[in-house]
């Protein structure tokens, strides 16, 4: 048992959070965010050096929304710092994924509770713009720009208007 797994089981404890744990150094829980509960699988993939975790959301992507959840995952995932947005076309999945690389098979409590932050964070920013592609058919540019003009500081918007402005100029 690598140490990053003990620092995620004793976390989990400390929380008094309730989890299924698996052989392969793997625990799985549920915790409610903001939008939802959101399903939360974190593991340790000893032979890759790597700790994972997936943050899954709580609907499954009907056939006929492929192309337009996956042209608003592709936006969302553009200019992510951390982790990323993964959409299986095959079965509808949708998970944000977050990995460390493990040093001396450790992580740190901190930033496992962080990645498991940062995967239920994202998952709540996102879902509305993702069930409003679904089921209000907003366009995925539109639905995305959306929602990250809520969580962007007001220096990022100056900056991204000011950028825009540029732009328009050059086009003149």
């Amino acid at each position: 048992m690598t140490a990053a797994y003990q620092e995620l089981i004793h976390l989990l404890d400390e929380r008094e959070i309730g989890y299924s744990t698996s052989e392969d150094q793997a625990i799985r829980t549920d915790l409610r965010g903001e939008i939802a509960v959101y399903r939360i699988v974190a593991r340790v993939e000893v032979e890759a050096d790597l700790f994972q975790v997936f943050g899954y959301s709580p609907l499954r992507i009907p056939e006929g929304c492929g192309s337009a959840i996956a042209e608003a995952v592709t936006r969302a995932n553009y200019g992510l710092r951390i982790g990323k947005f993964e959409l299986d076309l095959d079965d509808g999945e949708l998970r944000f994924h977050v990995a460390q690389i493990l040093v001396y098979d450790s992580v740190g409590e901190g930033v496992i509770d962080r990645m498991i932050g940062t995967a239920i964070s994202m998952l709540d920013m996102y879902l509305p713009a993702f069930l409003s592609v679904i089921y209000a058919n907003e366009f995925p540019l539109d639905a995305i720009r959306r929602v990250e003009a809520v969580y962007r500081r007001p220096s990022e918007i100056e900056t991204n208007i000011e950028e825009q402005d540029d732009d328009l100029e050059l086009e003149d």
